[in-house]
C-alpha cells in the first residue's frame, strides 16, 4: 500500500521544509559541560531570507537592509556561545519589535498622510543544561515579515520600516542586544 501526500499550499511546503531543516539544526547542535565562569557574552547574527527572490545572507551586529513593499522574509535570529547560551528573545519589550509605514491621501485634495504602525510580539527561548550538566552553545529563533503594508482605498503606500530587537544571555550574565531596521520604500 502506498501513500501519497500532496501538499495543499505553499505554505504546507515550506512548513514541511522547515520542520525538516529544524530537525537537521537540532541533531547537529553542539553541547559542552557547563563551565565555572564565562567572561563574554553571546554572539548575534540575523539570517534574512527573501521568499520572492530566495536571497539570503548573514549580518552581524546592527545592520539596515533594504525591502520592497510587498516582500515577504524569513528572519532568523542566531545566538552562539561556546560557553552555552541559555536564554535568547526577539523583540522581549513592548515597541522593541515593530512595522511602521505611512500612506498619504489620493492627489486632489489636501496633502494629508497616515502613520500606521503593527506591533511584533515577543518570542523567547530559555535553556537549562541537561542531566549531564551539558548546555547548548548555539539556538535560534524565527521570524516571519510581511511588507504588504496595506493602505486604505485611494490611499498610496509612500515608505515603511521594520525594527527587531535580538537579544541573547549566558549563564553568568553576559547579554548581548542587537537591532534589525528594514527601510521599505514603493
Amino acid at each position: 500500500m502506498r501513500f501519497i501526500l500532496v501538499p495543499k499550499s505553499t505554505s504546507c511546503v515550506r512548513l514541511c521544509c522547515f520542520l525538516f531543516a529544524l530537525g537537521l539544526i537540532i541533531a547537529g547542535c553542539q553541547k559542552v559541560k557547563k563551565p565555572q565562569s564565562d567572561s563574554t557574552p553571546p554572539k548575534l547574527v540575523w539570517n534574512v531570507f527573501n521568499h520572492g527572490t530566495s536571497a539570503q545572507a548573514d549580518h552581524p551586529g546592527s545592520p539596515t537592509i533594504n525591502a520592497k513593499r510587498g516582500e515577504l522574509y524569513r528572519i532568523t535570529l542566531k545566538a552562539n556561545d561556546p560557553e552555552g547560551v541559555k536564554l535568547i528573545q526577539l523583540n522581549p519589550s513592548l515597541g522593541s519589535g515593530e512595522l511602521a509605514w505611512t500612506c498619504k491621501a489620493p492627489p486632489g485634495g489636501e496633502n494629508v498622510a497616515q502613520n500606521k504602525t503593527a506591533t511584533l510580539g515577543p518570542m523567547s527561548q530559555s535553556l537549562a543544561p541537561d542531566a549531564d550538566g551539558n548546555v547548548l552553545t548555539s539556538i535560534f529563533l524565527i521570524q516571519e515579515l510581511d511588507f504588504t503594508m496595506v493602505c486604505q482605498a485611494g490611499w498610496s503606500f509612500s515608505s515603511g520600516s521594520a525594527k527587531l530587537t535580538g537579544q541573547a544571555s549566558n549563564y553568568f550574565g553576559g547579554t548581548t542586544t542587537e537591532t534589525l531596521t528594514f527601510k521599505v520604500s514603493p
